[in-house]
């Protein structure tokens, strides 16, 4: 069984402790299986996002409400949970979230260089 190290951002952590009751099971539901499956995890649960390198998205379903978790995986393999997003009745999700999602990612592996030169 694949089990791979999944880390989460302040920004993501804000988002999710943020979430209704149901809405957080359902994420750290589609969370648990990208632990379990790692980079195997495929549609419905996730998907690449279109234009980025390294962005993936997970896909939550909640009471009818379309969740995102925008995540990568860094060079040690870890899944890092990036920024969350509901996407419900926002057609300008991507437009928003993915620039702040990239930014995150960017700021995330100029700090993990920063420790490897430390080590």
């Amino acid at each position: 069984m694949v089990t791979v190290e999944v880390e989460a951002t302040e920004e993501f952590e804000a988002w999710f402790l943020a979430l209704a009751e149901k809405e957080a099971e359902a994420v750290a539901h589609v969370v648990g299986l990208l632990e379990e499956k790692g980079v195997a995890l495929g549609f419905p649960y996730s998907s690449e996002i279109k234009g980025s390198q390294a962005l993936r998205e997970l896909r939550v379903q909640s009471s009818g409400h379309p969740l995102r978790v925008f995540y990568a995986f860094d060079p040690r393999r870890r899944a890092v949970l990036l920024l969350g997003g509901n996407k419900t009745g926002d057609d300008r999700l991507y437009d928003t979230f993915v620039p702040r999602a990239e930014q995150i990612w960017a700021d995330y592996l100029a700090d993990l260089e920063k420790e490897e030169k430390r080590k």
